[in-house]
């Protein structure tokens, strides 16, 4: 993920972390940088298993 396309995650959820505490903001955007790592990483797992040449 870009920096900018985290920005735009971050940005798309703002209103829900602003209430948060400074410290529970930070857990929840160290979590959803973690998700959507695991999420791309799942989706170049799917690419190279569909790739005909390991079949």
């Amino acid at each position: 993920m870009t920096s900018q396309e985290f920005a735009n995650v971050l940005l798309s959820h703002w209103q829900n972390l602003w209430p948060l505490p400074a410290a529970e903001r930070i857990k929840v955007i160290d979590d959803l940088k973690l998700d959507y790592e695991f999420e791309r990483q799942l989706e170049a797992v799917s690419v190279e298993m569909a790739n005909p040449e390991f079949a």
